[in-house]
């Protein structure tokens, strides 16, 4: 089990992580690290369905489109370029091959969605005005307070 806990001084009003963002290739036994972005701005966001990219991380790892796929953001329907990437985790989990889509999302390089938060266990809490935000991979259930 990997346990990632981030403390805030107050409440929190986004949850942001560090995160990796691969080139979807396979990954094998003694073969070297793939290609990454690193990023201080990853966004969990429980209203979002799917993983967003932005087009920064596209740029920097030079991805060719997957497919295409159709969400509904603040501005409207959007047709995007999806991409197969590797998403690391800040307590350690690789997310393989993963299908995100990439559109711009204001600040942030990534937008951690559903699809990815229904991996772990995934809690929060603003016990005396402080946020706490913790996750653990793989899911074990209940997490004891």
């Amino acid at each position: 089990m990997n346990t990632f806990k981030n403390e805030y001084g107050q409440r929190a009003n986004a949850i942001i992580t560090n995160a990796l963002v691969m080139v979807g290739d396979e990954l094998v036994d003694g073969q070297k690290f793939p290609p990454y972005a690193y990023t201080e701005k990853a966004a969990w966001d429980t209203g979002a369905e799917i993983t967003i990219i932005s087009p920064r991380i596209v740029k920097t790892l030079n991805l060719i489109p997957y497919s295409t796929g159709q969400f509904v953001g603040i501005g409207g329907d959007q047709t995007v370029n999806t991409y197969k990437v590797h998403i690391g985790l800040p307590n350690g989990k690789m997310i393989l091959n993963e299908e995100v889509y990439c559109s711009d999302i204001n600040d942030y390089d990534l937008l951690i969605g559903m699809d990815i938060i229904t991996e772990t266990d995934f809690l929060l809490t603003n016990a005396d005005g402080k946020t706490t935000f913790q996750f653990r991979t793989p899911s074990e259930g209940n997490i004891e307070l």
